[in-house]
């Protein structure tokens, strides 16, 4: 992927330019979005995924239950091929196949970025598995076993390796995906709640460990995100239409659209950003309003509500007695437009 370039000819300088990243998850869904944002950013990025064409390979290892959680559409040469990616995306990007739960595979994630481009700014662990679990009574401890090494575990390995690194840089920024099912009760994933509730609970006490040496530490909660894992997930025995699921998921959030991979993209763009360097400790939801949302039968009302006070006349503004009208005299120091 080339740098983008001004009307000049001069390459634009992004506002990742310089860092090093490294993705995990990173040849689908959300990890393929952040990886391409990151790279147009400026960035040099390590992603990191399982190979293509390796799904027998896992049901061999763990067997059909705990393999089959997992994304198993990697053709070779296909869009979700890691190494296809990185060919794409230039000499900006490197894949490096790895299974998260194995330490002896990450680490080796981790010494490619630190060999090839440096060292380590900033980590996204975002590599995660999730659904055909069935109720707490129904699900296999190894399942759950699996659902935890993959989506928590593998977190925090990911945390112990790459902090160090970024200490001896002098800062960075470590974001992990959490969900939304790690703020509500969701029926039918509590393996997947349990282990992004407790990917909440360690970047908190991370961030507290890793503050005084400006390394922060926040995550993510989607919500209903158009992905992979939702619309070919192996629990359904067969795949969605992703514009039909599109459609379900804006009917089931406050903000009337479905989440898309770029949403989380921006969101991870800006906390691995020098713009968000005094936040840390962070479980940030993005999910359309829908971990707020006390009731959503009340939805429809509000809606009928808005639109009826669209359709009224404006009523003229009004101020409380003795109020003190506020200035609009600018603020100083800040520009017109300024990001706030």
């Amino acid at each position: 992927m080339d740098k983008p370039h001004d009307e000049t000819g001069s390459r634009v300088m992004g506002r990742l330019a310089g860092k090093v990243a490294i993705v995990t998850g990173g040849a689908s869904g959300i990890g393929l979005a952040t990886v391409e944002r990151f790279v147009a950013e400026g960035a040099s990025v390590v992603l990191t995924d399982l190979p293509a064409a390796s799904h027998q390979e896992l049901v061999d290892r763990l067997g059909e239950n705990q393999a089959g959680v997992h994304y198993r559409n990697r053709e070779k040469d296909g869009p979700n091929d890691g190494y296809a990616i990185a060919e794409r995306l230039g000499s900006s990007a490197r894949f490096v196949p790895a299974d998260v739960t194995e330490a002896d595979q990450l680490e080796e994630v981790i010494d490619a970025a630190v060999r090839v481009f440096g060292g380590i700014d900033i980590l996204f662990n975002n590599a995660g598995v999730g659904g055909a679990e069935g109720s707490v009574i129904d699900c296999s401890e190894p399942l759950f076993d699996r659902v935890l090494d993959v989506d928590l575990k593998a977190v925090w390995r990911g945390i112990k390796l790459a902090a160090p690194h970024m200490v001896e840089r002098g800062g960075g920024s470590i974001i992990s995906t959490s969900s939304g099912a790690g703020l509500m009760g969701l029926p039918g994933l509590a393996a997947y709640s349990a282990a992004k509730g407790g990917v909440i609970a360690l970047t908190r006490a991370a961030a507290v460990e890793l503050a005084s040496a400006f390394v922060r530490v926040n995550c993510i909660c989607p919500g209903g995100i158009v992905t992979p894992i939702i619309y070919e997930n192996p629990a359904l025995g067969t795949n969605l239409d992703p514009e039909l699921l599109r459609a379900g998921l804006a009917a089931g959030q406050p903000i009337p659209r479905a989440g898309e991979p770029e949403d989380i993209a921006a969101t991870a763009l800006w906390l691995a950003s020098d713009e968000s360097s005094f936040i840390t400790g962070q479980a940030i939801a993005v999910d359309g309003g829908l971990s707020c949302e006390a009731d959503s039968r009340m939805r429809g009302a509000s809606m009928t509500a808005t639109r009826k006070r669209a359709d009224e006349p404006a009523a003229p503004p009004r101020e409380p007695p003795n109020a003190t009208r506020r200035s609009s005299a600018p603020v100083p120091g800040r520009a017109e437009g300024a990001r706030t």
